[in-house]
């Protein structure tokens, strides 16, 4: 452990909420690990939230004094139904009363994907309050607006940003005493070309936990049976309703490689920008009779995460970006096997860890008699036009010209989900027959038995490890404010160009 002094005595967590999900978990797991470094210097804790009230990080081990200030203007802008400027007021409001005003130079605030833009007006009113009491910030970036959430532009505008120099100062908190952390490479590499000295990379932790032992999962596996009113086996998919999680590929894998099994969510929760896509397959589900469980650990009553994973005969994880992939490394750590789609953006970082998968795969291939080609040529360009539509002028002219005539096969994941929809509508056994030639791994897992991730013997970027590399980067922050706005509006630009290269963009992620 470090023992060189937190330079901070009030530390406060902001977040648009707490729902379950990666950035809570990395919370979770890293909050208790800071605490302890920091030690006596970190007098106060807080939290600045929206979502729901009873929706909080589990952090029994912190004995540092906690606050949190609930406040639902904090939340993700497209679940609002005020005015952006009674919002405004009463997040500053609230900034006002979980900070006032005075010497803040010793208090940290520790912000949660402000680069998201979810809330424009939370970051706007942070930033602010920034500059004029000397708090400093540590931007933790999971994810950016400008890496494929397209829908986020209006929202934007809507929350007082007109252009994109003016949204991506407040989204990098230019004039500010700030810094920026990228928790992958090819984030981290992006940011620190503009931002120098401000840039910092920090993964996202990874540890091994204790299992529960053996009537500890025979109590979990009945729990889940009484659940799925099943005793099949669980196929578990960590996550809620996204589209970018790619959940209809996670429901054709199991079909295909136990179709005994049960594919089943942690979660069933989504935000409103997702309905649409949660209540199409949700009726498809019913209708075709898919046998999947969405939101298995929603119940108050339920185990948490790392008891449901070691009882889970394989997870799975189907996702076409992340900005770690928390799922990779807990399912290594649970000792479940994992089958899981390759993010070039993850596996660099994880690959740096030791970690080495034994079933990963690049892509589905899907034979083309499986879907109406005419049709989704036909919403493929009509989608593609309508998001372009809705950029900025600058990322129009980045926005590929994809043209798939579907003349041979074609990645799952390159479908509308209206064509994923109808590639699942068939039988399981002969989607599975026209397919299976073309996706040699796929054969190749379902012939041989699925391998837990082994651990690596290489030391892994443990909580502990995070926490001093936390209070190092809180070291590094500058005394006096910097202007960092060109830097900001490149940066942005420089992320929505590796966002829209031709093998960045995927239709599940384009449709609402």
């Amino acid at each position: 452990m470090s023992t060189a002094g937190f330079p901070f005595d009030h530390l406060v967590v902001v977040h648009y909420h707490w729902r379950p999900g990666g950035v809570r978990r990395v919370v979770e797991l890293t909050l208790p690990a800071i605490a302890k470094a920091a030690g006596a210097d970190l007098k106060k804790i807080s939290f600045l939230h929206g979502g729901e009230a009873i929706e909080r990080p589990n952090l029994e081990q912190i004995t540092t004094p906690l606050a949190f200030i609930h406040e639902p203007a904090c939340d993700y802008f497209s679940h609002q139904s005020e005015t952006p400027e009674r919002l405004s007021r009463k997040i500053h409001e609230a900034v006002a009363h979980l900070m006032p005003r005075g010497d803040c130079t010793k208090t940290l605030i520790w912000f949660q994907n402000p680069a998201l833009a979810r809330n424009a007006m939370l970051c706007r009113e942070l930033i602010r309050f920034s500059r004029h009491t000397g708090a400093a910030l540590v931007l933790h970036h999971h994810d950016f607006w400008c890496a494929g959430r397209w829908s986020r532009w209006n929202e934007l505008r809507e929350c007082g940003c007109p252009d994109l120099a003016s949204a991506a100062e407040f989204l990098f908190a230019s004039g500010t005493r700030c810094v920026q952390v990228g928790i992958n490479w090819q984030d981290f590499e992006t940011l620190q070309r503009f931002f120098a000295k401000q840039a910092f990379h920090l993964p996202n932790p990874v540890g091994r936990f204790p299992q529960p032992d053996k009537a500890g999962h025979t109590t979990i596996r009945d729990w889940v049976a009484d659940q799925l009113k099943s005793d099949a086996p669980l196929w578990l998919y960590p996550t809620r309703f996204l589209r970018r999680k790619n959940l209809l590929e996670a429901i054709l894998l199991t079909r295909w490689l136990n179709p005994e099994a049960i594919l089943a969510t942690t979660s069933g929760q989504f935000s409103r920008d997702e309905a649409c896509y949660a209540r199409e397959i949700k009726q498809a589900a019913a209708y075709h009779g898919w046998r999947v469980h969405f939101g298995l650990l929603d119940p108050a009553e339920a185990p948490r995460i790392s008891e449901l994973l070691p009882v889970a005969e394989t997870v799975v994880h189907t996702s076409v970006q992340e900005g770690f992939g928390m799922t990779f490394v807990e399912t290594a750590a649970s000792g479940t096997p994992l089958i899981a789609r390759a993010i070039p953006s993850v596996m660099p970082d994880l690959a740096a860890q030791g970690f080495e998968f034994p079933q990963v795969y690049d892509d589905i291939l899907i034979d083309q008699h499986l879907f109406d080609k005419t049709a989704e040529r036909r919403r493929q360009t009509a989608l593609a036009e309508s998001t372009r539509l809705e950029l900025p002028e600058v990322f129009r002219k980045l926005f590929p010209n994809r043209s798939d005539e579907f003349n041979g096969p074609v990645s799952f994941s390159r479908l509308t989900r209206q064509a994923q929809m109808e590639v699942l509508a068939h039988p399981a056994e002969e989607s599975w027959s026209l397919c299976k030639p073309l996706n040699p791994k796929l054969k190749h897992f379902l012939d041989n038995e699925l391998r837990a991730t082994p651990w690596p013997d290489e030391t892994v970027q443990t909580p502990s490890r995070f926490a001093e590399q936390f209070l190092q980067i809180a070291s590094a922050i500058p005394s006096e404010p910097v202007n960092s706005s060109r830097g900001a509006e490149h940066a942005q630009l420089a992320l929505a160009q590796l966002a829209l290269g031709p093998e960045a963009v995927f239709p599940i992620q384009l449709e609402r």
